[in-house]
């Protein structure tokens, strides 16, 4: 009766020992009947399942909460912590002072969570309660409160409090709080409704986790039910699944369970049903469950990536340059036959206006130069940074020799991405799609992937049949009209508004950000070529200059010039008759007129010998294919001629005049065409051996050759040749293929 009455009238502490005890400190108080080791308190913790709690700070270990160790030892730990707290008076004047948690606790535990009269509860975080969670907390909470207040100022048990409270609650005499407080915890309804003795159940319950929460110091502990933690799958399903399914040739789950039977076996393990590989796919990451499946670009794809902002720089700060091979045909202007041509642009990366463009054969030095030659002609200024992927046309000695490179002469920083990152380059990368492959679209001989594949192999298989006649079909566009269509389309795109330059246009942005510092005061044409004009060292021996096959001759070298003192030579790709000779400091001596005395008879371009090299290349691609098809041809069988011999009857005597004891004619049949090993065939004679063989096609093959194409140029003229881009698509069709129905020569 005190108690109650000082409670309410704020007179009365409570005083607890602690929350949860280790080891080490139930071992040091030595209780009778314990052990007296860490190491003990342990194992007979483990024993009886004391209910534990990692244990926060250095070392280590568990701690035991005090609430679920056994009756006896709370209570010997309650009269030490009496002790030494001097709590061992009555009732002092002001303030009593009453120790909360008596010998018979009201909750006891028999698990890891508190028993609570059958009911197992284990507490639930606050971060992972949701809205109903809290919403249920707070009802719990006030029908607590009413009942323990009910108890203390009416004198009745508990049991009367709880009784009392379902019954105005059920007649709705109670308070409207309280009616909608019993109601959030009603969660399970019935169709008949609350009723008194379902209500004094849930709220017996509810008091006492209410009390268990109490004891423990933290009275909304137990009033929220925790969810039991999610077992999960077994460790060596997980890793069945991912050996089986996490491989380049993507099979799918049901080819994952079949294949994972014989490592499961192998292992000594039992293989679970197919449902639990389903169930596994489906509870993995993205990015998990693709690692191994798609490589390179494809799987950064699927990463966090890091968008890079460029709004402090000015326009010709930075330049991007990336080529694009031409997703369409067009006549060659050398030799007339349908071919793709390679695109190179270079935009400014802050306005996204494309400041220079050029046209080749495909992707090299020369195109990459001419690129960067037209973009300095055009603005006449120079950046400060170049960026670019790390192909050969982009990096190599004539842009990044330390001494003769045209950026390191320039005073250009050239950078390069990643790699197979494609997506440090988005900014250009995703020009392609709004430029020239929207203009590709346009034509009769598009390969875009919007483009029909069976048009595509229609129209591949009618430029074929047109190259053996010696004719190009007439709806190949000609090289004339690429040309104008090219310039067309850019314009175009630098005065079409973007959305990421907040409705401007790329030229509008360009003058807006333009940087006057970056001008090339009082260049020309004529200097910018200079400028872009390749060089190399070289050693004069007697006023020669030796470049490539021909001989450079200026007599005044004898004397300019040290013995054995090297020297720059810039040479014109496209002119062929004479060279400028520059000091290794940049300065300039003069110019070398071909002599030509000594290997051919007229000078020889570098262009032309380019030309040349790649001609070279293709026929000594075409004599190993050649090779191998004779290779072919004279593979043998080791069989025995038994199997190729049929027997034939015995015509009548009477109709072929022969004796009866004649033999019987024997026919051998002709021997099938031998299969060769497919798996050690060169890359051109197994497309060549598929494309007349298309039974032996499977995914693997097509999976391998839609990777090389995508990496050697060769592969990919041949599988154009070949016409087998739909073929490879049918499996290869992933994140990585987008477009390699368009990417022969890329």
């Amino acid at each position: 009766v005190w108690l109650r009455r000082f409670r309410q009238q704020g007179r009365v502490r409570i005083a607890m020992p602690k929350e949860a005890y280790n080891a080490k400190e139930l071992a040091d108080m030595k209780l009778p009947g314990y052990p007296g080791t860490p190491q003990k308190i342990n194992t007979l913790a483990q024993k009886n399942v004391w209910p534990s709690r990692k244990r926060s700070g250095k070392g280590g270990g568990k701690e035991y909460f005090y609430a679920g160790l056994p009756d006896d030892m709370k209570t010997q730990i309650l009269a030490r912590f009496q002790k030494a707290q001097g709590i061992g008076e009555r009732l002092k004047t002001g303030t009593a002072v009453v120790v909360a948690g008596a010998a018979k606790p009201p909750v006891k535990v028999r698990s890891t969570a508190n028993a609570l009269g059958g009911l197992t509860r284990k507490p639930k975080a606050a971060a992972a309660m949701n809205d109903k969670d809290r919403a249920y907390q707070d009802a719990a909470l006030i029908l607590c409160s009413a009942i323990d207040e009910s108890a203390m100022s009416s004198n009745w048990s508990e049991a009367q409090a709880i009784l009392d409270l379902a019954e105005r609650i059920v007649s709705g005499a109670a308070d409207a709080g309280l009616i909608q407080a019993a109601d959030t915890t009603y969660l399970k309804k019935r169709k008949t409704g609350q009723t008194v003795s379902a209500l004094v159940s849930r709220l017996q319950k509810a008091m006492a986790c209410y009390r268990a929460g109490l004891i423990e110091g933290e009275i909304t502990r137990y009033l929220v039910a925790g969810r039991p933690a999610k077992t999960g799958f077994k460790h060596e399903d997980k890793v069945a699944f991912l050996i089986h399914y996490c491989r380049p040739s993507r099979p799918s789950v049901a080819k994952a369970w079949k294949d994972a039977k014989d490592w499961y076996a192998a292992n000594h393990f039992v293989q679970p049903a197919y449902d639990t590989f389903i169930r596994i796919e489906k509870s993995l990451p993205m990015t998990v469950k693709c690692r191994g499946r798609m490589t390179g670009a494809a799987y950064r794809s699927l990463l966090p990536y890091v968008a890079r902002d460029v709004s402090m720089f000015q326009a010709n700060d930075i330049w991007v340059c990336d080529g694009h091979t031409f997703k369409a045909r067009v006549r060659s202007p050398i030799y007339g036959q349908p071919f793709r041509p390679e695109i190179t642009f270079v935009i400014d990366w802050v306005s996204r206006k494309i400041v220079g463009w050029s046209v080749d054969l495909s992707e090299s030095t020369i195109a990459v130069s001419a690129a960067y030659r037209h973009a300095q002609i055009s603005t006449r200024a120079k950046p400060l940074l170049m960026y670019s992927d790390g192909g050969s046309g982009q990096c190599n000695k004539v842009h990044d020799h330390p001494i003769t490179g045209v950026m390191v002469r320039q005073g250009v920083e050239h950078q390069t991405g990643i790699p197979g990152n494609p997506q440090g380059r988005g900014v250009i990368e995703r020009i392609w799609a709004s430029t020239v492959i929207e203009l590709a679209s346009n034509y009769a001989t598009s390969l875009t992937r919007q483009t029909d594949r069976d048009h595509i192999r229609k129209i591949g298989v009618a430029i074929g049949k047109a190259a053996r006649a010696g004719q190009v079909p007439e709806w190949v566009p000609p090289w004339e009209t690429f040309l104008e269509d090219l310039p067309k389309t850019v314009d175009d795109y630098n005065n079409r508004p973007h959305s990421s330059l907040d409705g401007k246009t790329p030229n509008q942005v360009y003058q807006e950000k333009f940087d006057p510092d970056s001008l090339l005061s009082g260049a020309t044409d004529e200097d910018i070529n200079a400028l872009w004009m390749p060089q190399v060292v070289r050693t004069p021996s007697r006023g020669l200059v030796q470049l490539f096959t021909n001989s450079y001759f200026r007599a005044e070298l004898v004397d300019e010039l040290a013995e054995g003192e090297k020297v720059r030579v810039g040479y014109d790709i496209h002119d062929a008759e004479a060279v400028t000779i520059y000091r290794m400091d940049g300065t300039p001596i003069g110019a070398a007129q071909w002599d030509g005395n000594k290997h051919a008879a007229f000078p020889v371009p570098h262009i032309e010998e380019k030309r040349l090299d790649r001609a070279k290349g293709k026929k000594a691609l075409a004599e190993r294919d050649i090779a191998l098809a004779d290779a072919e041809l004279m593979q043998t069988l080791t069989v025995s001629t038994a199997d190729f011999r049929i027997r034939v009857p015995a015509a009548e005597p009477e109709a072929v005049g022969q004796r009866e004891d004649a033999p019987a004619a024997r026919v051998a049949a002709p021997a099938p065409e031998a299969k060769p090993n497919l798996l050690q065939l060169e890359d051109p004679a197994l497309i060549r051996w598929l494309a007349a063989h298309p039974e032996d096609w499977n995914n693997n093959l097509r999976n391998y050759l839609a990777e090389q194409a995508d990496k050697i140029k060769s592969v990919a003229r041949l599988v154009d040749e070949f016409d087998l881009w739909a073929e490879l698509e049918t499996r290869a069709g992933a994140a990585g293929f987008e477009e390699r129905a368009a990417v022969s020569g890329n």
